[in-house]
């Protein structure tokens, strides 16, 4: 009895070890055909993310016509940013044409800046476009946006345009184009352009120009200081010494407009300046005839305030326009 009894356990114990090695077995196959499936899932979550990104580069890489008039075509464009709204017509005159502001005729226009814009807009091309019935505006940031264009052609067509979103890879930006409800994907110059500042708009002054030999005296007076005078020195030999300087004294106003029409020049020293420069030269100057002939002419520029990077404000004859003189050009005419 004891010896059957012996085998009967020994059999139980064989059974419960093949029991065990079986789930164990099965636990194992479960947890690598998951691990399989999982592993299988992610590389094709991963193949179709590449399919997709590749697709979307081959899109932004094939171009698309968006318009095609010219620039010449152009009777009207105005355009709205975060900063303002702005409308620029052409105006024909005699002999030649200009863009004036639409309201504010003695506006200073830019013409090369406005023709710039308007030149982004003329045979413009863009990618990946997206037709009107999938178009989701809010998907792209067109559904509230203040980057917009409208042109007018001469014929009396008008092109409207929606900037959104950036896109992908830096690839542009997404642009409605409202005439066919169309959204593409246009160059970064398009937002570059509609996100232009006033200031940017304005045509500065021109500045008379002078060499050394046809300076006369330059004259620097200091609040609340002493005049110093600059002229020639004659030299032994019947020449002229020209001090220093009179070199680059001439045209020395850097082209950065701080404002233009300004009424109040307290705000940036200019109402008591720091520095009062006056330059005596001989300017060219047309007569009725169209000949050029050389005449005493005076340029009085007034320095006042730094600006936070360090420069100097600046007002040049008594003009309504704020410039920014660069300190290396103000410092010559600083007292030390």
């Amino acid at each position: 009895m004891d010896e059957r009894e012996e085998r009967l356990r020994r059999l139980k114990r064989l059974k419960r070890k093949r029991t065990v090695t079986v789930v164990v077995l099965c636990v194992l196959l479960a947890g690598l055909g998951g691990g399989y499936f999982l592993l299988r899932q992610h590389n094709e979550r991963k193949e179709s993310e590449k399919a997709e990104k590749e697709a979307q580069k081959q899109a932004v890489s094939e171009t698309v016509e968006i318009t095609t008039f010219q620039m010449t075509e152009v009777a009207e464009i105005a355009f709205s940013n975060d900063e303002a709204s702005y409308d620029f017509v052409w105006t024909k005159e005699e002999n030649y044409g200009s863009w004036v502001r639409q309201g504010e005729e003695d506006f200073p226009t830019n013409n090369d800046k406005v023709q710039t814009i308007i030149g982004n807009f003329c045979n413009m091309t863009g990618t990946m476009k997206i037709a009107a019935e999938a178009a989701e505006l809010a998907e792209y940031g067109l559904d509230d946006t203040k980057l917009s264009a409208v042109l007018t052609l001469t014929d009396g067509t008008v092109h409207r345009f929606l900037l959104g979103d950036e896109a992908p890879y830096s690839s542009g930006y997404y642009m409605l184009y409202e005439n066919t409800g169309d959204v593409f994907v246009v160059s970064n110059n398009i937002y570059t352009q509609l996100t232009t500042k006033e200031i940017k708009l304005v045509q500065g002054e021109t500045f008379p120009s002078a060499e050394p030999e046809s300076m006369m005296e330059i004259r620097i007076e200091v609040r609340d200081g002493e005049t110093i005078s600059y002229v020639p020195e004659e030299k032994e030999d019947g020449s002229l010494s020209y001090p220093p300087i009179f070199y680059d004294s001439v045209r020395f106003v850097a082209s950065t407009i701080q404002e233009y029409n300004c009424t109040d020049f307290a705000k940036y020293g200019l109402d008591d300046p720091y520095v009062t420069v006056t330059i005596d030269y001989l300017g060219y100057v047309m007569d009725e005839t169209g000949n050029i002939t050389r005449e005493p002419s005076t340029m009085v520029a007034e320095i006042g305030d730094k600006t936070v990077s360090g420069n100097y404000y600046v007002r040049i004859d008594g003009s309504d326009f704020v410039y920014i003189m660069m300190e290396a050009h103000a410092k010559k005419y600083l007292p030390e």
